[in-house]
């Protein structure tokens, strides 16, 4: 399985030509969270917060590999238990990060402001736009699945009419590695300004 940036070369990650402003948001949230990083501050966060970031990447590697957009609406992976597994993995991931830095600012300030914006803007934004291109696209599947799977509370058991396997393919053509190799060297910048404080 495939996405509409099948062939294409890979992006850069430090090719800012090819940023979307949620791209360039992120990237000023990261470097504020590693900046104002104090993780000798709350030192017993920091494996709760790694895990967190790692399941998140988990969960969006698992579900861009069961991911076509465009062309079969996804109800396989984690899309057969939660309909926004990749937003949902970026929560995680959010979370994740904030907590391993601690430090006043990062808990106190950005982590607060970034949930704020997420459950105020982007996710019921997102909602709108991707369930409105689904039902355009898919119309009486996807009102069904919507019907049955919700956006971020997973059900306990798979949908019934889940179909599809993972793809590396699908990985590769959404990118996502991207998204895990900036995680992990979020993460290692954390771990590194821990030890140098000790």
């Amino acid at each position: 399985m495939s996405d509409r940036h099948e062939g294409a070369p890979p992006l850069p990650i430090f090719d800012v030509r090819k940023w979307t402003l949620r791209m360039a948001v992120a990237a000023a949230f990261a470097a504020a969270v590693l900046v104002f990083a104090r993780p000798w501050d709350r030192p017993l966060l920091i494996v709760p917060g790694a895990v967190l970031a790692a399941l998140g990447c988990a969960l969006r590697i698992w579900g861009t590999g069961h991911l076509a957009k465009n062309k079969v609406l996804a109800t396989g992976g984690p899309y057969a238990f939660v309909r926004h597994p990749l937003y949902l993995g970026t929560l995680l991931v959010v979370v994740g990060l904030g907590l391993a830095a601690g430090g006043p600012v990062v808990l106190y300030g950005l982590l607060p402001a970034a949930l704020v914006v997420y459950f105020l803007y982007y996710a019921p934004k997102k909602e709108k736009v991707e369930s409105d291109r689904l039902r355009r696209r898919f119309g009486e599947e996807f009102d069904r699945y919507r019907a049955a799977v919700r956006g971020y509370v997973p059900r306990l058991t798979p949908y019934p009419g889940r179909r599809g396997r993972w793809s590396l393919a699908g990985v590769r053509a959404n990118r996502e590695y991207l998204i895990a190799l900036s995680v992990a060297l979020g993460l290692a910048v954390i771990l590194l300004r821990y030890r140098l404080h000790g």
